[in-house]
């Protein structure tokens, strides 16, 4: 076990995920941390965290039915 601080979440497969991933990793944290707190605090939590995730916009096209 290391003695170092760990100074930002890590999410869903770290450094190699695909933004699906990191995006659903936060998506767990934050329903984790907050889920008791109802769905505005949740969204609230996830605008203001989502750009850890360095998660690229999808194209409308990407978007499944």
């Amino acid at each position: 076990m290391s003695d170092s601080t760990q100074s930002e979440p890590v999410m869903a497969g770290s450094d190699d995920a695909s933004d699906r991933e990191k995006l659903s990793g936060l998506i767990e944290q934050v329903e984790a941390d907050h889920g008791d707190e109802g769905p505005g605090a949740m969204a609230d939590e996830l605008r203001d965290r989502l750009p850890e995730t360095e998660a690229e916009p999808e194209d409308p096209g990407d978007l499944e039915d």
